[in-house]
């Protein structure tokens, strides 16, 4: 039987320590945690990917990533 799990994604924000939930029934991807914390940190939310025709020099993720100065992402189970 498949169970929702809890899981803790820890991180630092500005070199100050931060962290949030999500449930999931796998343990999330990075990428997955890094959408997540976007969601809960940016207040005007803008498309946060890239279009498939778009070329950047950065993609639009790892720019707002480092625009919020997040760092440090850490993913655990929560028992």
């Amino acid at each position: 039987m498949t169970e929702l799990k809890r899981y803790r994604i820890r991180y630092t924000i500005n070199g100050n320590p931060a962290s949030l939930t999500m449930s999931a029934f796998d343990e999330p991807s990075l990428e997955q945690a890094e959408l997540e914390i976007l969601l809960h940190h940016v207040k005007e939310h803008r498309a946060a990917a890239d279009a498939p025709w778009e070329i950047p020099e950065v993609p639009s993720e790892d720019s707002r990533m480092l625009e919020l100065g997040v760092s440090d992402i850490e993913i655990e189970l929560e028992r």
